[in-house]
């Protein structure tokens, strides 16, 4: 039930959040618990259901808990919502167009539609110039910056390094091999989304727009909560026995331990 305190205008975002938690947590405690599933090669399905792992037990409680407070006019919440909606939108585009077709495909196509209804919601509702009066003076604007270029251009590298290989001899990257597929969403929505994002709200940011902070802040989460996922991956990886690249593997603990510390670092000032 939508809490009766909230303001109006977040009413249709705060609906969406919460069918969004119902559905995400069917989808999600589905791969988790429900044998047979994904019918994914057996590299690809810990991959999954390391990713249904956080979003169950990190995703779902959070975006709960920010709408709430969001509602009653926190501005350091309606950030983490933002970031987490992002956080959720990635994963279930990612599992319509790529995850084999299994009996949660329409979860999966609802909740991508309903993260990106719920996204524009929220975007077009947020005041987002009280959001930015709510940071003090000593909010870390250019190191956060910074961080978010470099973010960007981890990835670029990251996955360049893999793609350039390809144009160049036409064999086909081993992550994608691995996969048994022809490509990676992962190239697409890293490096056509996530990116440009980061480098959008890294200069925002630095020149102190009041859309800024609610760019950066969203990236930020994005980082911290994919940062956690891919951890979580790693590890089912491991139990399943499947081959895992140890240069990938530090990468990941590196995005998930920066990214929780710089998105609390930024967030301790908005009061």
């Amino acid at each position: 039930m939508v809490p009766s305190r909230q303001e109006p205008s977040l009413r249709t975002p705060a609906l969406l959040a919460w069918v969004i938690c119902a559905f995400a947590a069917v989808a999600s405690g589905a791969g988790l618990f429900v044998g047979g599933l994904y019918r994914d090669n057996a590299w690809v399905i810990p991959q999954n259901r390391g990713t249904d792992l956080v979003t169950l037990a990190v995703a779902v409680p959070v975006l709960i808990l920010a709408a709430r407070l969001a509602a009653r006019g926190s501005a350091r919440a309606s950030i983490v919502w933002f970031g987490v909606l992002g956080y959720l939108w990635y994963v279930y585009a990612g599992a319509s167009f790529a995850y084999a077709l299994n009996m949660a495909f329409l979860l999966y196509v609802a909740l991508f539609s309903l993260c990106t209804a719920a996204l524009v919601a929220l975007a077009t509702r947020l005041d987002v110039d009280a959001v930015w009066g709510h940071f003090d003076a000593g909010t870390p604007v250019r190191p956060v910056a910074l961080y978010l270029l470099f973010v960007a251009l981890m990835l670029l590298v990251l996955w360049l390094g893999q793609l350039v290989p390809f144009f160049s001899s036409g064999v086909l990257p081993e992550s994608v091999t691995l996969a048994g597929g022809q490509t990676m969403f992962v190239y697409v929505l890293d490096l056509g989304v996530v990116v440009p994002m980061a480098v959008l709200g890294a200069v925002w940011l630095w020149q102190r727009r009041p859309w800024g902070p609610l760019l950066a802040g969203f990236v930020l989460v994005k980082v911290a909560t994919m940062g956690m996922a891919l951890l979580s991956m790693t590890w089912f990886m491991i139990r399943a026995g499947q081959p895992v690249e140890v240069t990938l593997s530090v990468v990941w603990v590196f995005l998930a331990i920066s990214g929780i510390a710089t998105a609390v670092w930024f967030l301790r000032h908005c009061r």
